[in-house]
């Protein structure tokens, strides 16, 4: 029996829960609460429509006044008033951000960039803002977060990346900074950049910095810069016979780049095929005749391949090209040196130091001319070279004709230079 009662007592109230919840309105879901929050917002928003006109207006004035103490009361009354929508949002966190900013509550105005970053997240002006606050209370972890969670809003910001980028490398963030620059070079192959910065981490970490730079070379051969990168860390490595292969394989592509035939002059030079030297040097000269410097190379290709008469021929080029420039003198005068070392014997005599002279007065051109490297040459050939008064009190009779003195060893027939002599 009283098993029975308490059977009839739980029905009794499950009876009385099922009529009870039967008579509660349903509850709404998470969408139907920010509908409702909306229209109750819009409908305040609507009857003070009044107050935030006129507070948005007096917050502006004071704000363009440096009035800021004013401002920030003004643009607190449109929350007061709930006046501050998504279109709203726009005028409203950025300059009181600022405002706290200008006031150097530099914390507050973060919080209002942020807040208003949670409304308007696609507001660059806002952001850039925040950043510029984060540096001036020189936050560099906040500057590089807030650089990150920009760049998640504006990925086509490539400049953006790229500052990322070089930031994880500051911080040595080696694996975050190979994956933006990979990530960016997809859009942009060609930055150089880019490339340096995968180049810099992987060397920071050990890696195999010569298999990244052949690898995208290999990649993509027909990428000049590629190339470039490639042939350099060949050099570097003392591997030209590779790195030439690499710059004609350039020309082939693209054969008016003078900067590419430049490289390969250096690395024959360096192999010492100066005749190849001299080949290139040619087509430079024919791709840019108004180069100077090419005369010079040029000049000293000949020399390299002991040449000396065309070295010369070179060398009077460049002066007539350019005979205010007091290195084309000094370069002309290392040819004259470079003639008088090939014929002196153990000791300069008579004939080598008439050569040698010449060399020197070239350098003096050069040096009035403002070339003023030449200057230690000048200092040189004065102390060891040119004939003193001594050379020409033994050999006057025999060298000076009408003031002017030639050297007559056979090394020296093909010069048409003479030397003026002192007065006695």
């Amino acid at each position: 029996m009283k098993l029975k009662v308490v059977s009839i007592f739980a029905m009794g109230i499950m009876l009385f829960t099922m009529v009870i919840s039967a008579c509660m309105p349903p509850q709404a879901t998470a969408e139907e609460l920010a509908a409702m929050e909306k229209a109750r917002k819009d409908s305040v928003r609507k009857a003070n429509s009044r107050y935030c006109m006129k507070h948005l207006s007096f917050a502006t004035e004071y704000f363009k006044n440096k009035a800021y103490t004013d401002a920030i009361y003004n643009y607190k009354k449109l929350f007061d008033y709930e006046c501050v929508d998504e279109q709203m949002a726009v005028n409203v966190y950025v300059y009181m951000g600022n405002s706290y900013r200008e006031l150097e509550f530099l914390d507050t105005a973060i919080i209002y960039y942020d807040e208003g970053l949670a409304v308007i997240p696609d507001n660059k002006y806002l952001w850039e803002n925040k950043l510029f606050t984060l540096k001036m209370m020189d936050d560099e972890d906040a500057v590089l977060q807030a650089k990150v969670d920009m760049y998640a809003q504006f990925p086509e910001d490539s400049v953006l990346g790229e500052e990322i980028a070089e930031d994880y490398i500051k911080f040595s963030m080696y694996r975050e900074a190979i994956q933006i620059a990979e990530h960016l070079l997809e859009s942009n192959p060609d930055n150089k950049n880019l490339r340096n910065i995968i180049r810099e981490a992987i060397e920071a970490q050990g890696g195999d910095v010569r298999g990244f730079v052949e690898q995208e070379y290999k990649n993509n051969p027909s990428n000049i810069s590629n190339a470039q990168d490639y042939v350099r860390l060949l050099r570097d490595a003392g591997e030209n016979d590779l790195a030439i292969k690499v710059l004609e394989g350039i020309l082939k592509v693209s054969p008016g780049m003078t900067n590419i035939m430049k490289d390969l002059v250096e690395a024959y030079r360096e192999l010492g095929q100066t005749k190849t030297v001299i080949s290139w040097l040619k087509k430079l000269n024919t791709a840019n005749p108004e180069d100077v410097r090419i005369y010079y190379d040029m000049t000293q290709a000949y020399i390299d391949d002991g040449q000396l008469k065309s070295a010369m021929i070179w060398a009077d080029k460049a002066i007539d090209m350019d005979p205010d420039n007091g290195q084309t003198y000094a370069n002309r005068a290392t040819v004259f040196e470079a003639t008088a070392a090939g014929c002196t014997g153990s000791v300069p005599d008579f004939d080598d130091k008439l050569v040698y002279m010449m060399a020197y007065e070239d350098y003096l051109t050069a040096k009035s001319k403002g070339y003023f490297k030449a200057t230690n040459k000048i200092d040189f050939l004065k102390e060891a070279r040119i004939p003193q008064s001594g050379d020409w009190f033994f050999n006057r009779d025999d060298y000076v004709k009408s003031g002017k003195a030639k050297p007559k060893k056979d090394c020296y027939n093909w010069l048409n230079r003479k030397v003026t002599a002192p007065k006695d």
